[in-house]
C-alpha cells in the first residue's frame, strides 16, 4: 500500500467539504429565508422566536448529523468519499480492507476534531509520520493510501 499524498489528501477534504456544503446549505439557506420572513418585527413575540430558535437548532443538527454519516457510510462501504475517489485514494486498515462503520464512525467524529485541535497538528502529523498516518488514522488503525 502506497500512502496517499499530503496533497491529494487536502483535496479531497476540500471537495468533500464543498459537497457537504451543497447538501447541506440548501436546506439551512431555505431554512435561512423562511426565518428572516417570519422574524417578528414586534416585541412580545416571543412563542414565534422561541419557535424559529428550535427551528435553526434542528437545521444545524440535522447537517452535522448529514456530514458525519457522509464520512461514515462512504469511507465504511467502499474506503472513499466523492473526494477521495476523484483523487484516487481510499481509506483502509491495516488488512487493507475499508473500515467498520463503527471505526469510521468514530474517526469522523472523534478522530477528526482530535486532529483539528491545537493548530490542526493532527492533519500536519502525516508529514513527519513513518506510515504517513494522521492522528485521527493512529486512533482508528486506519491509513489513507492511493488506489
Amino acid at each position: 500500500m502506497r500512502p496517499a499524498s499530503f496533497g491529494k489528501r487536502v483535496f479531497a477534504y476540500l471537495i468533500d467539504s464543498v459537497i457537504i456544503g451543497l447538501i447541506t446549505g440548501i436546506p439551512g439557506g431555505c431554512l435561512g429565508g423562511i426565518v428572516s420572513a417570519m422574524a417578528p418585527t414586534q416585541q412580545g413575540e416571543d412563542g414565534m422566536v422561541m419557535i424559529l430558535v428550535v427551528l435553526v437548532f434542528l437545521v444545524v443538527l440535522l447537517s452535522l448529523i448529514a456530514a458525519i454519516l457522509y464520512y461514515a457510510l462512504m469511507w465504511s462501504r467502499s474506503g472513499q468519499t466523492l473526494g477521495k475517489k476523484w483523487l484516487g485514494i481510499k481509506v483502509v486498515t491495516a488488512d487493507g480492507v475499508p473500515p467498520s462503520f463503527w471505526r469510521a464512525l468514530g474517526r469522523a467524529v472523534i478522530g477528526y476534531p482530535i486532529s483539528s485541535w491545537l493548530f490542526s497538528l493532527g492533519f500536519l502529523w502525516m508529514l513527519w509520520d513513518d506510515q504517513s498516518q494522521c492522528w485521527h488514522d493512529k486512533l482508528f488503525g486506519t491509513y489513507v493510501v492511493e488506489v
